[in-house]
């Protein structure tokens, strides 16, 4: 507890000198929510106030054609009742030429649309809570080397060819990592890519894969994790579709390959720029011979509504139905069944 006040004290005492010497931008977000989950397994009711993360995003140059970007945040988990530092992002940026850029540091891995273009900031997201595929799936952040390219010819083509510890952040599980999109018309962004890490202890990693626990699992072997993602974006001035498809592959000695899948879809249509009611899909089904995320299956939909008050500050009301996906019913993981509405005020202070 000591070392997240020290963590607090230091990075606003830094930003609010960094700022005043207008060589970096500082900006803060976070999120306020009340939530209401039915559990039909029980019928129990939980009722919860989220105090949510509250994010520090610095920005700025360092020298000529080398800039900075950092992301640190504090969680507060209702869980143990502390209060969690994390430096999400450290990363630094050499425009060697043109739109081509080399990236070294700890950065979103770039799997898809959401981790590419969304951060931490709830306020930007198109919904209340992330696709299902990030608390099983996606390795959220890496640390390690880039190569870039944004924007290039007439389609607005884009790269990165990553090389990073992949799971764990901690040097001993190498990874690749290999992404590219297109922006045709204004507004739309359709991407796919690979990755590859080879992990030494699964056990070991299953609170480092994300921001939540994987399933539950006993195996302590090696295994070869590879993750094909494909994202469909378009955000009109309207209509607003995402889709997000992904594959995870994963490999063990002891029982072979395992198949996973993923997708989440999301429609929104604003109306009169202020108003959003949205509809959300989101599924994720594992193997039953998987050893990393363990045999689990969950169907998830729900509609919502967004207001927003002005660019910083927004309101987002959400009821989703979840439930396990039928032909996989006599899992051990089974999901659970049930509701829950959520309700959150999101901000920014620019």
């Amino acid at each position: 507890m000591k070392f997240n006040y020290l963590f607090l004290v230091i990075i606003i005492f830094s930003s609010s000198f960094l700022f005043s010497q207008k060589k970096f931008q500082v900006k803060g977000f976070g999120h306020l929510g009340y939530d209401v989950e039915y559990h039909e397994d029980d019928e129990e009711v939980d009722l919860d106030y989220v105090l949510g993360e509250q994010s520090l995003f610095i920005s700025g140059s360092l020298a000529k054609k080398f800039s900075y970007l950092g992301e640190f945040s504090l969680n507060y988990d209702h869980h143990t009742n502390a209060v969690r530092a994390s430096i999400r992002r450290a990363r630094v940026k050499y425009n060697y030429f043109g739109n081509h850029s080399v990236i070294i540091g700890q950065m979103h891995t770039p799997i898809n649309y959401w981790n590419d273009v969304y951060f931490h900031a709830r306020i930007f997201y198109p919904t209340a809570d992330r696709p299902l595929s990030f608390s099983y799936f996606i390795p959220i952040h890496s640390l390690g080397i880039r190569s870039q390219g944004q924007n290039i010819g007439k389609l607005n083509f884009g790269y990165d060819i990553q090389s990073s510890s992949g799971h764990g952040i901690d040097g001993t599980n190498p990874s690749f990592t290999s992404a590219m999109h297109i922006k045709p018309v204004e507004g739309m962004r359709i991407g796919a890519s690979y990755y590859y890490s080879h992990l030494k202890d699964v056990n070991a990693l299953h609170h480092q894969h994300s921001e939540q626990q994987n399933a539950a699992s006993n195996y302590e072997g090696t295994l070869d994790y590879q993750l094909l993602s494909f994202s469909f974006a378009r955000f009109e001035k309207s209509l607003e579709i995402l889709n997000e498809f992904s594959t995870a592959i994963t490999t063990t000695d002891s029982l072979g390959t395992a198949y996973n899948y993923s997708n989440y879809l999301y429609i929104g249509y604003n109306i009169k720029e202020k108003h959003t009611p949205f509809v959300l899909l989101d599924l994720l089904q594992s193997a039953e011979n998987d050893l990393f995320i363990g045999p689990f299956n969950q169907l998830k939909f729900g509609i919502g509504y967004k207001h927003e008050f002005s660019p910083a500050l927004n309101l987002k009301c959400q009821l989703e139905r979840y439930t396990a996906i039928q032909n996989m019913s006599n899992s051990s993981n089974q999901a659970p069944n049930g509701y829950e509405f959520s309700i959150q005020l999101s901000y920014a202070i620019y």
